[in-house]
């Protein structure tokens, strides 16, 4: 599905010398000037037209033609052709996707023997680190996050605390579960349970089964490594059977604004995420704006999302007007030019295409003081 001239932003855009290039099953115009692609799901899309939008507002946005297509899901084969479309796009030179660490990957070798700057906004599959020199990312690798998990576990609960480990069996939850259970080998730690489940398989008795095992665990602490979706679904028949204990997860539960409204069980869940909407000021008014446009409160991906497509926008101003000289641009950031300063902080990479950033824990509040969805 791609974006359309119906929506108000794009006509705006139409207005001004900044074109939009749409695109129909990779059937498009020429083109004569540099292409960004978006390959994103969700509010994701919404924080990327908005970046464009506020860059067009303050003078930032160079002359390029935009091309931005909703993902369908997080399978490969998806992602492949998906990637191979965009690819076929005339003076395509960057994407931002895609949606998750399985897509990504599946999607890297394509942008990267076409030389498409690939910049994913919360991608953290280790293998991801590997996957070319043209695969860029927002966020730290899972092998840090394990580690965090890790630590967090340690400074909470106590020598010989059992962790009941339950992970999304994909490039995601399978490589974050190596790192944390490598991380935890460190200490006194049992995991009476590890248990796998797949995206989008939320029948009762798959439930009932992973819910009994994990009752008969006794933990004192459950590590979710997998998505908010997927804990959504879990959580009533969790706290039947667990009752208040600790739920502690990884970073794809950051999106739990999206599927939570008064539900009470979700208050109290701790999960990793990069960004602290309540940081700084310019962060609670971006989050305020967010909400009051599109009717749900932004997560910390759709602000990486937004600082991604700024960070792409500034280089192609700055003349990076292919993949091989956007790649140059990036590599730049916090050595020959200074970081880009984006909402979340500065945006800086390694060698390997990482940014330079760390890690928080979040607390989901009680529905009494969460946002109000409109």
């Amino acid at each position: 599905m791609l974006s359309s001239g119906t929506h108000g932003w794009l006509a705006r855009l139409a207005r001004t010398l900044t074109a939009l290039l749409v695109c129909v099953h990779g059937a498009c115009a020429p083109a004569d000037r540099p292409v960004l692609g978006v390959a994103l799901a969700g509010s994701s899309v919404d924080a990327a037209r908005l970046a464009i939008r506020d860059a067009e507002a303050q003078g930032g946005l160079p002359l390029i033609d935009t091309v931005v297509r909703y993902e369908r899901g997080s399978e490969a084969g998806l992602a492949i052709a998906l990637a191979r479309d965009l690819v076929a796009t005339p003076g395509l030179i960057a994407v931002v996707g895609h949606s998750n660490s399985p897509s990504s990957l599946a999607a890297a070798p394509v942008y990267n023997s076409a030389k498409v700057l690939q910049l994913a906004p919360t991608s953290t599959a280790v293998l991801y680190s590997s996957a070319g020199p043209y695969s860029y990312r927002m966020v730290p690798p899972d092998d840090q996050q394990g580690t965090f998990l890790a630590a967090t576990v340690r400074e909470m609960f106590p020598a010989g605390a059992r962790v009941a480990l339950f992970y999304v069996n994909d490039d995601y939850g399978r490589g974050l579960r190596a790192s944390v259970l490598h991380a935890l080998a460190r200490g006194a730690y049992s995991v009476p349970l590890d248990i796998a489940h797949v995206e989008s398989d939320f029948r009762p008795e798959v439930i009932a089964h992973a819910t009994r095992a994990a009752k008969e665990a006794r933990p004192d602490v459950v590590l979710w490594l997998s998505r908010s979706l997927a804990l959504h679904a879990y959580l009533p028949s969790l706290r039947m059977a667990l009752g208040n204990t600790p739920i502690i997860g990884g970073d794809a539960l950051s999106t739990w604004p999206q599927h939570v409204q008064g539900d009470e069980r979700w208050a109290g869940v701790q999960h990793v995420d990069f960004v602290d909407l309540d940081a700084s000021v310019a962060l609670r008014a971006f989050a305020s704006r967010f909400e009051a446009e599109f009717g749900v409160r932004p997560s910390g991906a759709d602000v990486l999302t937004y600082d991604a497509v700024r960070v792409l926008l500034a280089g192609i101003k700055s003349g990076a007007n292919s993949g091989p000289l956007l790649r140059a641009h990036l590599r730049s950031l916090g050595r020959s030019r200074s970081a880009f300063q984006g909402l979340a902080g500065p945006v800086a990479f390694t060698e390997q295409g990482e940014v330079m950033r760390g890690h928080l824990l979040v607390t989901v509040p009680p529905p009494s003081v969460r946002p109000v969805q409109p």
